[in-house]
């Protein structure tokens, strides 16, 4: 007697939802690439919980070329020396 395969159990859903919930996030997300853990979301909420000093950091070189002298000079010390390396092309 072959036994029923379990996505055909009627409580299956059920139970794997369960699981899933279950595991830890890092476990859920094991294996993804980026792209495939940030598929679907919108860009705010990729955005979410940064500040906007974080932000202004992983902007392309040539959007912080734009930005006004004035307002790097407003950001924190570390973001100012981050942002300069960048312009020179020494960040890592």
């Amino acid at each position: 007697m072959k036994q029923p395969d379990i996505e055909e159990l009627p409580e299956a859903e059920e139970m794997f939802q369960k699981l899933v919930e279950a595991m830890p996030v890092e476990k859920r997300l094991a294996g993804l690439t980026l792209e495939q853990r940030l598929a679907g979301l919108t860009l705010e909420q990729r955005l979410a919980g940064l500040t906007a000093e974080q932000v202004i950091l992983v902007l392309p070189v040539e959007v912080l070329r734009m930005l006004a002298e004035e307002h790097l000079q407003s950001l924190p010390p570390d973001v100012q020396e981050t942002i300069k390396k960048r312009l020179r092309g020494t960040a890592q």
